[in-house]
């Protein structure tokens, strides 16, 4: 039988099935079949396509016209081997019937030292790829494809394959490079995580990974390099997990220090086996526990504008750090209790908002107020002659509205560390208790009553005065300090963490309690290792949202007959300035001068503007003055509090100005 018209490829192949059905012969094992022939010899030689579906006349490979080879990607070096860190350019063309295609298809590049991290593909152009695309891939809609291959650690033969899908079938080519061995010429310390660790036996976290990586003379990692670590001290125990380790394949090696009993600095060292050597930075061995005169506590307003008005908030902030002064490792709990209105319980120490992997020392929770609101059990009075507001005789404080926060959190006791080695030594340090004699001992058992005791290190009074500021290190049990006396009377809340029920107080037991004392100390009785409920207390004001007058309606100070001036004089009127309890007024508050019923005068208040938040009582002062004609009405001031304005007038009369 003859075929004598076909018309397109596909009517012929469908012609010849058709011929040969039902014959032996016809699709048989030979090679060179008609069909095969037909085809272009695509029949999957694993050069040019991967099987007979689809579109078999599709090939990738490098070159064009008759110098095309199927199956095998271009290389920039050719035959060459690839030096360490070096790069080379892969190209591969699509073409369909010989002829290179100008549909959009995708030519993915893989190898294994790829995939390993250890050669990087970039556009051919250099550079790094745009957000978003995948630099392993190369979008062609010429038939062309060209990337950037980068040697980044790999070592050796590398086996790259270029693939893309194509009328349906799956066609690729591939090549081998050599890539030639790397010289190691730099070691360099990465980074300690966490950068501080505490004391062995502290409860804290007592163990950190230090992290170096070897790199080559291109820059590139360099794996399989043996490391060995060694310390710059072994004291209190003080030692490495691991004193050797390999490099892997982003060239990082690692090792773990575990913490002794002695704090300080730590350093590292790792060398090579060829000597390249480096040390590490930045590692801190602390007692971790927060100590007493570390500890503090703030608030954003401490005069919130709250007496009269529920849900008014202040942030209160608590900053913790230990002996060495290094911040409270992230996660420390701090523990809140207030006198009055409400506080969030507990807050944990966070991150450095610069650096999540320090610590940033702080925490912060909300007071919000609302009842109870705290009254005092007895009422100042006010002294106009001395502007004044007293108490009676005994009482430390006699005003409403003010009410004690305190936070505490698990630490060590302070002492002074004279000899500088970070551990303490009775009889040597200074630890003051109620019982110490030096500078004024009276004064120093007045200070050791105060829930927060002035610390030792924070005083440096060692003779003479009366301050009740010389130093006290032996705590005594956190309290409310409700009456603010500075000492614990048996109405007082004793604070406590964690649920935990103290109801008798407990003054210091005469030692150093805290991590830095030493095992064999403890067990001699000299200190203890015991921690204590370090604690920082403040006062919180509930401001009043009115100003403080005499039973007249004056302001403390403001007189009750006219201010006289005579020709070209100046007068001051000095006046109290508080909240209608006698505490400061709110932040925000603002004080001007009144002149609108002032004739023939000057009217100048000072301080003039928006006051800011405090907790005790200000003054205030008006200058009157005269000028040659004379001054009549009445000079006033202006307060202004929560949005309401109080207007107080002092009448103005004239005294020997001329008379016509």
């Amino acid at each position: 039988m003859r075929i004598t018209t076909l018309g397109s490829q596909a009517s012929k192949c469908a012609a010849l099935i058709a011929l040969c059905t039902g014959l032996v012969a016809c699709g048989g094992g030979s090679s060179g079949s008609a069909l095969d022939n037909l085809n272009g010899g695509g029949g999957g030689n694993g050069n040019g396509s991967s099987s007979s579906a689809g579109n078999e006349l599709a090939q990738i490979g490098r070159g064009s016209g008759d110098n095309f080879v199927p199956g095998e990607i271009g290389k920039g070096i050719g035959d060459n081997t690839l030096s360490a860190g070096g790069n080379t350019l892969l190209s591969v063309n699509v073409v369909n019937n010989g002829s290179l295609i100008t549909d959009s298809v995708a030519v993915t590049f893989s190898s294994p030292c790829i995939a390993a991290g250890e050669a990087l593909l970039s556009p051919q152009t250099g550079g790094t790829c745009e957000d978003g695309c995948p630099t392993d891939v190369v979008q062609t809609s010429n038939g062309q494809a060209t990337i950037r291959y980068t040697a980044n650690g790999c070592i050796g033969s590398d086996t790259i394959k270029a693939t893309t899908t194509y009328g349906g079938s799956v066609i690729s080519a591939e090549t081998t490079i050599d890539v030639a061995a790397d010289t190691v010429t730099s070691l360099r310390f990465i980074d300690a995580s966490p950068s501080l660790i505490t004391l062995k036996g502290s409860g804290g976290i007592e163990t950190s990974t230090l992290r170096f990586r070897v790199l080559g003379s291109t820059g590139a990692p360099v794996k399989d390099v043996d490391v060995n670590f060694a310390l710059s001290r072994t004291s209190g125990g003080l030692q490495l997990v691991s004193s050797s380790g390999t490099s892997g394949v982003d060239g990082y090696v690692y090792t773990t220090v575990q913490a002794g009993t002695v704090p300080g600095p730590v350093q590292v060292i790792a060398t090579t086996d060829g000597g390249i050597t480096t040390q590490s930075i930045g590692l801190v061995l602390s007692s971790g526990l927060p100590d007493q005169n570390s500890f503090s506590i703030a608030a954003s307003d401490v005069a919130p504008p709250s007496w009269n008005t529920d849900g008014v908030e202040s942030t209160i902030t608590v900053r913790a750090a230990d002996a060495f002064n290094n911040p409270a490792p992230i996660g420390t709990p701090i523990y809140f209790t207030a006198s009055g209105a409400a506080i969030d319980g507990d807050c944990l120490i966070t991150p450095d908002d610069d650096n999540p992997e320090r610590s940033s020392g702080s925490c912060s929770v909300n007071w919000t107020s609302q009842e109870p609101r705290q009254y005092s059990d007895v009422n100042f009075s006010i002294n106009e002659s001395s502007l004044t507001l007293e108490c009676p005789p005994g009482v430390a404080e006699c005003r409403d509205g003010r009410l004690k926060i305190i936070a505490t959190t698990l630490g060590n006791e302070s002492f002074i560390d004279t000899n500088g080695n970070g551990l303490f030594d009775l009889n040597e340090d200074v630890f003051y208790t109620a019982d110490s004699t030096e500078g004024n001992a009276a004064a120093r058992a007045i200070n050791c009553l105060a829930s927060q005791p002035v610390s030792g290190s924070a005083s440096h009074q060692t003779s003479g005065g009366i301050s009740n500021a010389f130093g006290c290190d032996d705590l005594g049990s956190p309290y409310l300090d409700r009456n603010f006396n500075g000492a614990y009377d048996s109405n007082e809340e004793i604070a406590t963490i964690d649920g935990e029920t103290e109801t008798q107080y407990s003054s210091g037991n005469g030692l150093y309690n805290g991590v830095l004392c030493r095992p064999a100390d403890a067990d001699a009785g000299l200190c203890s290792r015991d921690p204590v409920l370090v604690r920082a207390d403040m006062t919180l004001v509930m401001s009043c949202s009115r100003p403080l007058r005499t039973s007249d309606g004056r302001l403390p100070g403001q007189p009750t007959t006219p201010v006289v001036l005579g020709p070209n004089q100046v007068k001051s009127v000095r006046m109290l300035l508080a909240d209608c309890n006698g505490n400061g007024i709110p932040a925000g508050s603002e004080t001007t001068a009144y002149d609108e019923v002032a004739n023939n005068a000057d009217v100048v208040v000072s301080p003039d503007g928006v006051w800011p938040s405090s907790q005790e009582y200000g003054y205030v002062t008006l200058f009157i003055t005269a000028g040659e004609e004379p001054p009549s009405g009445a000079a006033g001031i202006d307060v202004t509090i929560g949005g309401n304005t109080w207007t107080f007038l002092i009448p103005i009369e004239a005294q020997g100005f001329p008379t016509e």
